[in-house]
């Protein structure tokens, strides 16, 4: 039986309207964020169509929460002088892969199918997830939905807040020396980010997920 994986395939929203002189430094820091985003679960990342990407998750169980902090890792790379914050559209798909290519644009199977269809038919949502269980889908479907509502809505200080304490467990008052404020600051920061919520949906995502893989 193929192993089950996690795909994620994104593109950059409104990439047109991202000044030229910013696209490197785009590119830049998607690769950083995929390398930090790493220590989480092993992944692979390429780049196609300029402003899209396909990531591979060998941990599909952890593969929500890589989503969840690319987009707030991309919006805490926002510049300062744009107008709004940087974000991405991303399609989580689990299941199968049975066609490894060295490309993995090339390469096929459920979970690249599932994340695939799901990007094409998002519309104005950024954040959607298909497994091959029915079930999993039907809970994942509502919550998702309203997880990606407070991720849509975080300002570049709240992700910036939200990615060192949901990936590194930074500590607030580790996060107040670091961005040179107080801890209460940072407090209402995660506070108005429903950080503890989003943990909560990531926390009940890799559960689902993991009862299937076991």
């Amino acid at each position: 039986m193929d192993k089950i994986k996690g795909v994620i395939t994104g593109d950059i929203i409104e990439s047109s309207s991202i000044h030229l002189k910013y696209r490197d430094f785009l590119l830049a820091s998607i690769g950083k964020i995929a390398d930090e985003l790493s220590a989480i679960g092993p992944l692979k990342m390429e780049f196609f169509r300029g402003d899209s990407f396909q990531m591979v998750i060998d941990t599909p169980e952890n593969a929500m929460k890589i989503a969840v902090l690319l987009r707030a890792g991309l919006k805490s790379h926002t510049p300062a002088e744009s107008k709004k914050p940087w974000d991405a559209r991303l399609s989580l798909g689990v299941g199968s892969i049975s066609y490894h290519a060295e490309q993995i644009v090339l390469s096929d199977g459920e979970a690249f199918q599932y994340s695939g269809r799901e990007l094409d038919e998002m519309g104005k949502r950024r954040l959607m997830v298909k497994t091959r269980w029915a079930d999993v889908n039907e809970e994942l479907r509502v919550n998702t939905a309203f997880a990606d509502e407070v991720i849509s809505s975080w300002s570049v200080p709240q992700s910036q807040a939200v990615y060192q304490a949901l990936l590194y467990g930074t500590s607030q008052k580790e996060l107040a020396d670091k961005f040179h404020t107080s801890a209460q600051n940072i407090s209402k920061l995660l506070s108005a980010a429903k950080a503890s919520l989003i943990q909560m949906y990531i926390d009940r995502y890799h559960t689902l997920i993991s009862n299937f893989i076991e």
